[in-house]
């Protein structure tokens, strides 16, 4: 039975800013476990074209609203906040009335959100934040400064979001510390939630095959900190300075900066070497990623992407895909020795990796395999069920006794509200 909460089902309004519900495969995650435990979900998030201003996915009733951009770097970015504030907060209002709900989710980025949070906390609501990036260390990467007028906006939002929240989900130990040591909360309203990825999406994996030509897999976003352009390089060094024909590479995603990179390829010789799929279904995500032989992880290494868990990375080992990567701190405690990493951020080294893998088939494979057992044995999202469950149940609070996350949701008993 499921979680009841006031004698009904508990209800929980998520709002993205950064993208589309249908491409977040975390929020995805995320309202999957929260479904199956009773709650009863609303999204709001950005309208993109093709989409429908409100509808349901599932069981999950999404709400969307025009995101505009107007002007440059900064002042695109004060619009767009200033539109999702407004119509954010309209959208919210609208489905406390028409839907109701008993807990906000805010999914950073951006950390301007939490005024919609706190209005809500007025009326007993509860408020859970999300953090997917450090803010504070994206405008350092992005701008090489810690400095400024903005980065100081920048870091008394992030504080706010995290200080008046009820409950933090973390996705790994860094931004755990982060929000404790920085944000000033306490470490019992931080819980960890990995972005694991979902086995019964990927409930089989591909066996490791002796082929050629390797095939290198990217997917993810294509933006100046994601340093996809690195990989083009390394590709480069490959194809054209080591005349290694029997490599090749496919890049999935888009992003800020899909057509400089599609540029960028062709002015380096790469077509025919390196295709680009830009956005496609997950269906044909995970046909491209069965027929790659390796991953690639090539963001650099800076103050954001060091301590950040990257998607990308479990996607691979959860196909069985080795990786190749540059060598940051929470990458390592993700892959392990599921990966080979390249030192500093030179693309020369990257692609150094990748020929040593791509000339190694039992490396590869056993690589491979190691990855694949990383996920199902520690990294897979049923092991973030409890903890997310947990942060819910806290927030409202409702007794819930500890659960497997190993039994997934089939073991868990009802929970009613905390009435002592």
């Amino acid at each position: 039975m499921g979680l009841t909460f006031r004698g009904r089902a508990p209800r929980a309004l998520i709002f993205i800013e950064d993208g589309s519900f249908i491409f977040d495969n975390r929020v995805k995650r995320e309202v999957k476990t929260l479904e199956a435990a009773g709650f009863e979900v609303s999204v709001i998030c950005p309208r993109y074209p093709g989409e429908k201003w409100a509808g349901d996915v599932g069981r999950t009733h999404v709400y969307r609203y025009p995101k505009l951009s107007i002007g440059g770097a900064t002042l695109g970015h004060i619009t767009e906040y200033s539109c999702s504030l407004f119509f954010g907060w309209l959208l919210s209002l609208w489905i406390s009335i028409r839907r109701g709900f008993d807990v906000i989710q805010l999914c950073n980025p951006p950390d301007v959100l939490f005024p919609i949070a706190v209005f809500f906390k007025l009326f007993g609501k509860r408020y859970i934040f999300d953090h997917h990036d450090l803010c504070p260390e994206l405008f350092e990467t992005q701008y090489g400064r810690r400095a400024g007028l903005l980065y100081r906006v920048l870091s008394w939002c992030e504080r706010r979001s995290l200080r008046w929240a009820d409950r933090l989900m973390s996705t790994n130990e860094s931004y755990r510390r982060v929000a404790i040591e920085r944000g000033g909360v306490s470490p019992d309203s931080v819980l960890v939630v990995r972005n694991g990825p979902d086995l019964e999406r990927f409930h089989d994996f591909p066996e490791p095959v002796d082929k050629s030509p390797v095939r290198v897999g990217y997917i993810g976003n294509m933006n100046p900190q994601d340093g996809v352009d690195q990989l083009v390089r390394a590709a480069r060094h490959i194809r054209v300075d080591l005349n290694r024909k029997d490599v090749e590479f496919v890049l999935i995603g888009q992003g800020d900066s899909f057509a400089a990179l599609q540029r960028l390829a062709t002015e380096l010789g790469l077509d025919g070497a390196v295709r680009f799929t830009g956005r496609i279904s997950d269906e044909a995500v995970q046909k491209e990623l069965r027929a790659c032989d390796l991953g690639c992880q090539p963001d650099p290494r800076n103050p954001l992407n060091d301590v950040s868990t990257m998607n990308k990375v479990m996607e691979y080992m959860a196909l069985a895909k080795p990786v190749v990567c540059f060598d940051l701190i929470e990458t390592r405690v993700s892959c392990g020795d599921a990966a080979l990493y390249a030192s500093g951020s030179d693309p020369v080294a990257l692609a150094r990796e990748i020929l040593r893998l791509a000339d190694d088939f039992p490396l590869r494979r056993k690589m491979a395999l190691e990855g694949r057992r990383r996920v199902e044995e520690q990294l897979a999202w049923k092991y973030s069920e409890a903890p997310l469950l947990e942060s819910y149940c806290r927030a409202l609070g409702l007794e819930a006794a500890p659960a497997s996350p190993r039994a997934g949701l089939a073991g868990r008993v009802e929970r009613t509200e905390r009435t002592t």
